[in-house]
């Protein structure tokens, strides 16, 4: 009996320590972007590296670590994109790189929050198809797209 308490003390012990870790990861990475952020993440981001606008094909058969670092390239690319575009006041450019800092592909939210951004984008201006929001619209939902493709392979059993 004493070892079954002993088990379940273990387990809420490692569950609060990993909550907390991940906390301080969150509040970390909220003050990095780019390439620093990318480091952090074990990452290496080109300077010439572009966004990729659509869901990787392989997404279906990477493994979970090579695909989780795929989504979170695309988010910091996101980032980039939206911290360096000009049209945009800097108050907008902050809630929209907020939204996006709240995005793990482990999280199950981060969908819906993403989606909530691109609607974001999508009210921000007319969108020229050509534009850069253009751009970060399609961007924004194949990492989405990405990120259920994760949580239905390594999340839902």
């Amino acid at each position: 009996m004493d070892d079954i308490q002993n088990q379940a003390d273990d387990k809420g012990w490692d569950e609060k320590v990993n909550r907390r870790i991940s906390d301080i990861n969150r509040a970390i990475e909220k003050g990095l972007s780019g390439e620093a952020l990318a480091a952090l993440h074990g990452l290496h981001v080109a300077a010439d590296d572009d966004a990729t606008y659509d869901v990787d094909e392989a997404s279906e058969i990477d493994d979970q670590a090579m695909l989780r670092d795929k989504i979170m390239r695309r988010m910091i690319h996101i980032g980039d994109t939206i911290s360096h575009n000009r049209d945009l006041p800097d108050n907008v450019k902050e809630k929209w790189t907020a939204m996006l800092q709240e995005c793990y592909p482990s999280e199950a939210n981060s969908v819906t929050l993403l989606r909530d951004l691109r609607r974001e984008v999508n009210s921000w201006q007319e969108i020229d198809p050509e534009s850069a929001l253009s751009l970060l619209d399609r961007a924004i939902d194949a990492v989405a797209t990405m990120i259920e493709i994760y949580r239905q392979r390594f999340y839902t059993r």
